[in-house]
Order: structure tokens, then sequence, then C-alpha cells
């Protein structure tokens, strides 16, 4: 028994799919994106706390509704490392080249057990740089690359358990990952792209922006990197605080509000 670990409900879908019905078929699915908040893995004995309780000071009451969820992962993330523990199998992650799947990557390997051996299925390589998140890939793309993945190198393996002890040291909120590598950001690193793209659509709508409408324009044109709308909309709501955006509507749901560039008679209002 291989088990396949993916990153995301979508992704674990559409290897299960790829799988089929092989009787060695066991897919494991990692769903909290480590791309921000506290980075904190597996492997620590206080993971569930700290970043559920971080995620609970960041959302709206819309998204406050997927903790369960979430939660309901991480327990079984961690009843399956106890197994696993009392029994390694061989592990095979799919990890694209996004900061979800880089970031995960590192958290899960520093979560297991050094006597499970590990490969690492990489789609942006398989996809020669076509796809960004193992996610986007079809069923059939998956089907013929599984059993391709390349084994992990000791120091290889040492060398990202490593890299995710940094980001854990440096104890940011935000992560980035470019030209290969992950570093930690500052946490208004999207801000002015995230003002661009209101003024732009604000300019063409010539009125309110839409929340979906936005979102939507960053992560596909504006952005040439995967990042969780979460976080976009967490830093929306940042920039209304600070009074660089208005909004009209509540904030407490992403499809019930729309923002536009605050002037200086709104400031002074």
């Amino acid at each position: 028994m291989t088990v396949q670990i993916v990153f995301g409900a979508a992704a674990a879908g559409c290897l299960k799919v790829a799988m089929g019905t092989r009787p060695d078929k066991s897919v494991l699915h990692w769903e909290d994106d480590l791309m921000s908040g506290p980075p904190v893995c597996a492997a620590s004995q206080n993971w569930e706390d700290v970043r559920l309780r971080w995620r609970e000071t960041i959302d709206n009451e819309e998204a406050r509704q997927y903790l369960p969820y979430l939660k309901s992962n991480m327990e079984a993330w961690r009843e399956w490392l106890s197994r696993l523990s009392a029994n390694p199998v061989p592990v095979v992650i799919w990890a694209a080249d996004n900061v979800f799947e880089q970031t995960g990557l590192r958290a899960v390997l520093a979560s297991l057990p050094p006597d499970v051996s590990v490969s690492v299925m990489n789609v942006t390589v398989a996809s020669e740089g076509r796809l960004r998140h193992t996610g986007e890939a079809a069923p059939d793309e998956l089907a013929s690359w599984i059993g391709n993945a390349e084994p992990l190198a000791p120091r290889t393996r040492e060398r990202l358990i490593q890299d995710w002890r940094r980001l854990v040291e440096e104890a940011g909120l935000l992560r980035i990952y470019e030209n290969g590598n992950l570093r930690t950001a500052d946490e208004s690193y999207f801000d002015e792209t995230i003002v661009q793209v209101v003024r732009t659509l604000q300019a063409e709508a010539q009125g309110w922006v839409k929340i979906g409408l936005l979102i939507g324009e960053i992560l596909f044109h504006a952005l040439d990197c995967p990042i969780s709308h979460s976080w976009i909309e967490y830093r929306l709501r940042r920039l209304i605080e600070r009074g660089i955006l208005i909004y009209t509507g509540s904030l407490e749901a992403m499809h019930d509000y729309a923002v536009k560039l605050a002037t200086s008679t709104d400031s002074a209002g």
C-alpha cells in the first residue's frame, strides 16, 4: 500500500478518479493552507488550536462556517500520523510549484516519521510548466503520471525540512513562492495589487466593485501565482480599516458587499 498525499479537496477528488479501482488506492488530502497564518505543522501538539484560533480572528461569519471541516481534516491527519508511526508505508506527495503545495510539502515532511520513504510528484514539472496546481490537472493526466514520482533523496528531504523550520522560526503571517523558493513576506505584500485592481474595475464599472468580481480578477489576471481568496478578502478588510477603501453592504459574507477607493471627502467624513 502506498499513500498518495495531495493538497486541497479538489486535487484529492481528481486523483481519486484518476486512480480508479486500483487495489492500492489510498488518497489523503491536506486542507490547511499554510501560505498564511502562524506556520505550525501537524507534528506540533498545538497545530489545530493555533491555526484555528488564528482563522477565527481573520475570517468573517461566512468563512467561519468552513472551520469545522478544516478541524475535521486536521483530526484525520492526526489519526493517520499515529497509525503511520506504528505501521510505516511508502508515501507519494503531489506538490506543484505554488505556495500552498510547497509550504504543505515541507510541513508534511517535517511531520512524517523519518523511516517513511517519500517520493514527490510535481505536476508543474510533469506538464512542462503548463499547470500551477495539482487540482488544475484532469484525471486522465494525473492517471498518466501515477508511478512517475521521484524518490526524495535524503539530503533533499532534510533541506526541505530545514526550510520549513526556518519559516517556523521567522513566524511571519504570509509566505510567497517565487523563483523556486519560499520566503516570508510582509502582510501587506499583495495590497498594492489589490488597490490597483480596485482602481481599474471601479473605472470600468463607474462605481462600486463587487467582491466576487474583484477576487476573480486578482486570482486569474493580476497575479501570476495562486493564492487563497480568503487572504485577499482579509486584506480587503484591513484596507477598509485603514481608510484606503470604503464599502457598502455587510462584511460578514463575501457576496454581500462591494468596495471602491476612498476619496478625501470619504476620509473627512
